[in-house]
């Protein structure tokens, strides 16, 4: 079955990571949004800003099946995310198949996971 659309299990998960940041302490000053970005292709964005400037976006993308199957960080410190990803090849408790730098119309980290 093909969804174009995260599954309940992928939503939860990014409502866990969503709860995550609003919990940590360092992130206080910051505001966080989470979104359907694109429903047509079934992408859900999580959003930190400060001071209403975004810090970082998370743009999770479904797989076949409804399952988180990549993400793509864009903003702030994308050399430092990258690196604390490949020393672990972890990401939010999800195993990091292949992770990557990438140059479009902006700059990020684009991030194959399995869980």
């Amino acid at each position: 079955m093909f969804y174009n659309s995260l599954n309940k299990d992928s939503l939860q998960r990014i409502a866990n990571i969503e709860n995550g940041f609003r919990n940590y302490p360092a992130y206080a000053a910051y505001q966080i949004k989470s979104y359907t970005y694109d429903w047509r292709a079934g992408v859900h964005a999580l959003e930190i800003s400060r001071d209403g400037r975004m810090v970082n976006m998370f743009l999770f993308y479904p797989d076949p099946y409804g399952k988180i199957g990549s993400f793509a960080i864009y903003g702030a410190n994308l050399r430092g995310h990258y690196n604390a990803m490949c020393s672990s090849m972890m990401a939010f408790g999800m195993h990091i198949t292949s992770i990557s730098m990438e140059s479009g119309a902006s700059d990020y980290v684009d991030v194959y996971i399995e869980y």
